[in-house]
């Protein structure tokens, strides 16, 4: 039986991913790609933190399974990329770093390294299939400084609205 802890994470990520949209809907849309561009990633931000919250590890990654499908259906035209990036999510919070008292300054952090490197892969796969002739300094310039440096600071704001759910795990459960 599915918990009801799924079912919440699943619906604060669906509010998370429509703030995702609306932030994207009103900042201006670079159309020759030659200016400074700007991804949120209010989801995937929340989405850190929330996957902590389920305590089987083959829910955790059914859920992220299910993020990462919902993300790469409704923002990406890459079908596979963003269901192994959440699931990797899920697999280094989980077996590496799995502490769920997380300090703010530990998230943003964490944050600031995810953000950067799936950013990264989305501009590898991007080059790899000829969808930008960005140089990586332009690259680096244009998008990946804004975005990482953008979401590092909406991510206190995230981790602040997650405090606000007040989750309760067992430490015994992550030893």
């Amino acid at each position: 039986m599915i918990e009801k802890q799924l079912y919440k994470n699943f619906l604060i990520m669906i509010v998370c991913y429509l703030l995702d949209s609306i932030i994207s809907f009103f900042l201006p849309y670079n159309l020759s790609k030659t200016g400074i561009s700007f991804i949120p990633s209010i989801g995937l931000m929340m989405f850190t933190l929330l996957v902590m919250t389920l305590h089987d590890p083959s829910e955790r990654f059914f859920f992220s399974a299910l993020c990462g499908l919902y993300y790469c259906v409704v923002y990406s035209n890459s079908l596979l990329i963003y269901v192994l990036v959440y699931m990797a999510i899920a697999f280094v919070r989980s077996y590496i770093y799995r502490n769920d008292h997380i300090t703010l300054l530990e998230y943003l952090v964490l944050m600031f390294i995810i953000l950067l490197l799936k950013e990264l892969v989305v501009y590898y796969l991007m080059v790899a299939t000829d969808v930008t002739s960005l140089t990586f300094l332009s690259f680096v310039r244009l998008r990946l400084l804004p975005t990482t440096l953008i979401n590092t600071i909406i991510g206190a704001g995230v981790y602040g609205v997650y405090s606000l759910f007040d989750f309760k795990t067992d430490e015994s459960e992550f030893s």
